[in-house]
């Protein structure tokens, strides 16, 4: 008996050990009626092994890519991506370059070269998620380098243009911003200029929050509805090889928001590292640093939080050993899995972003093929519905 009793409690131990991973030996019920959309929060549930088979249990599988995804379509050219977002209906919104691409003659100093009109074709397309189709298209002649993308939760759609130096509300259901920052074209760091902003993370109350970029090295904090500014902080880098400050940035890249827990998590790209402050949102002055992350994962180019699991998910770029890959960060800097295509490798990964159930991930690659990956995490439900109630 003594055995048996010592044997169920090792192997509950070490499921909860393995960051994700269920053994195939190990078979788990949890303790709720109905078990939990998210991988992650089933993991944080108790388990019990009561002596079923694997395939009446419910166990979660590794995050992996759907093959075919997104079908193959002659009205789609995708340039390089620069983001991607996931709507309220599970839509993927994908902000991307067409012919255009960024590269040596592309500025002249920060200003974008004169040669180069807007882009002439679309460059927002809408995909269905079962299978990649194109919904919709707009954006030509609008655009002269697209680079960020996020949808708030409103279905509105946030972007940055690093060679308008622009960053840009586009209502639910329209084709035309609301609301513009920056001004056109011209690169600056005071209040009403940014100069290669990459990205937006966007508040419940609608504040929202620029990452100012290439060129200024600073996070800014704006007021809803109409963007008054309200903060900033952090500098470019001028550090060398010197350990660089808290708040001391080589390109911030990406933004990820984590409102339970009034914090900012900001890619800082060329320093290979998250690093997380106050936002602001609960009273606390915005731009307080909080913490900070070195995956030692070569440069950090997106980060996107999951609600669901309380994990972010990160996509890098070349480092010492050139692994480039996705992995899943918890909130205390763990790596919990990694990830990436199958019979292949990531290119250059440029962005991420999750659906809003956390079943589906989308990573949007800006190499010389540029294409957009989706990820799932498949679940295997019990086949008896009376095993998902115990006791």
């Amino acid at each position: 008996m003594w055995d048996s009793v010592c044997g169920l409690f090792i192997a509950a131990v070490v499921a909860v050990c393995v960051h994700g991973r269920v053994l195939d030996e190990g078979i788990y019920r949890d303790f709720w009626d109905q078990p939990p959309a998210s991988f992650y929060n089933r993991l944080k549930a108790p388990l019990y092994y009561g002596g079923y088979s694997e395939e009446e249990a419910e166990v979660p599988e590794a995050l992996q890519q759907v093959v075919g995804w997104p079908v193959a379509s002659r009205e789609r050219h995708l340039g390089q991506v620069g983001g991607l977002a996931v709507d309220s209906k599970g839509r993927v919104v994908v902000f991307h370059r067409a012919e255009r691409r960024w590269d040596s003659r592309s500025f002249v100093g920060d200003k974008m070269s004169q040669s180069l009109g807007p882009i002439k074709d679309d460059v927002l397309l809408t995909l269905l998620p079962e299978s990649g189709e194109i919904l919709s298209t707009f954006g030509a002649g609008q655009f002269y380098m697209p680079h960020g993308l996020t949808v708030d939760g409103e279905d509105n759609l946030w972007l940055t243009d690093v060679g308008l130096h622009q960053v840009m509300k586009i209502p639910r259901d329209s084709t035309t911003p609301s609301l513009v920052l920056g001004t056109k074209l011209e690169p600056g760091n005071d209040v009403s200029h940014f100069c290669k902003p990459t990205d937006v993370a966007v508040a419940s109350n609608g504040d929202f929050f620029v990452a100012d970029g290439y060129c200024n090295g600073r996070v800014m904090k704006f007021a809803a509805p109409n963007g008054t500014f309200l903060a900033q902080w952090g500098h470019e880098s001028t550090t060398g090889m010197s350990p660089p400050g808290e708040d001391e940035f080589l390109v911030p890249h990406s933004l990820a928001l984590i409102e339970s827990r009034d914090l900012l998590c900001v890619a800082d790209r060329e320093h290979a590292r998250i690093q997380c402050f106050d936002a602001g949102l609960n009273g606390t002055r915005p731009g307080q640093f909080r913490k900070s992350f070195m995956p030692n994962r070569g440069t950090i180019y997106a980060i996107e939080y999951d609600p669901n699991g309380d994990v972010l998910y990160v996509v890098n770029g070349h480092g010492m050993d050139d692994i480039i890959e996705g992995f899943t960060l918890d909130l205390d800097g763990n790596i919990l899995e990694t990830w990436g295509p199958q019979r292949k490798t990531f290119d250059e990964p440029h962005d991420v972003t999750v659906s809003r159930d956390g079943i589906n991930v989308y990573v949007g690659d800006i190499g010389t093929q540029p294409t957009v990956y989706k990820f799932d995490r498949p679940i295997l439900h019990s086949v008896d519905p009376q095993l998902q109630t115990l006791g």
